[in-house]
C-alpha cells in the first residue's frame, strides 16, 4: 500500500487491512467527505484475502474463499460498481458429493437425500425429527461441536 515516504504524519481513521472491508470503509469515508483517513495493508496489491496469487508460470492461488454472499444492497452496489463486467468475474459450477451409505449423493446433502434409498431417506428424517425432540428438551448450550451437531442434526 502506500509507502513510508507518503504517508500523512496524522489521520482522523486508520484502517488496517485492504481487503473488501477495509477497502468498503475506504470508500465510504470518501464519500463521507468528513474524516481523513488511510489504508494500509502488510502487501503491496489491495484485496486481503480476496485476491489470487499468480506465478510466473500462470498458475493461480486464491489467497482465501472468494464466495461473495450479501443480502445488503449498498456492498452489493458496490460490489457491482467495482467489478461490472461479466469479464472481471471468475465463476465455477460447484460439482460437490457426499460418500453416504455405498452412494455418491449431491452437495448439499440435507437437499439430496431423495438420492438415498428409501430406508436411510427415512432414517435422515427420523434422526432430525428425534433433534428436533432433543432440542426442546435441552437446557443450556451443547458443550462441544460433537453436542451440538447431534443436537441440530441428529444420530
Amino acid at each position: 500500500m502506500a509507502s513510508n515516504s507518503t504517508m500523512p504524519a496524522q489521520v482522523d481513521v486508520l484502517i488496517i487491512g485492504a481487503g473488501p472491508t477495509g477497502l468498503g470503509a475506504a470508500r465510504r469515508l470518501h464519500q463521507l467527505k468528513n474524516e481523513s483517513y488511510l489504508v494500509v495493508d502488510e502487501q503491496p496489491e489491495a484485496g486481503g484475502l480476496a485476491s489470487t496469487d499468480v506465478t510466473h508460470e500462470g498458475f493461480l492461488f486464491d489467497v482465501g474463499g472468494h464466495v461473495i454472499f450479501s443480502h445488503y444492497q449498498y456492498f452489493d452496489d458496490m460490489i457491482r460498481e467495482a467489478l461490472p463486467n461479466d469479464s472481471d468475474w471468475l465463476t465455477h459450477q460447484r460439482i460437490s458429493y457426499v460418500r453416504s451409505k455405498n452412494s455418491w449423493v449431491a452437495y448439499p446433502y440435507q437437499n439430496n437425500i431423495s438420492q438415498l434409498p428409501i430406508e436411510y431417506q427415512v432414517s435422515c428424517i427420523d434422526g432430525l425429527i428425534d433433534a428436533a425432540e432433543e432440542r426442546s428438551r435441552a437446557v443450556g448450550k451443547p458443550k462441544n461441536f460433537d453436542e451440538w451437531i447431534v443436537r441440530m442434526m441428529g444420530m
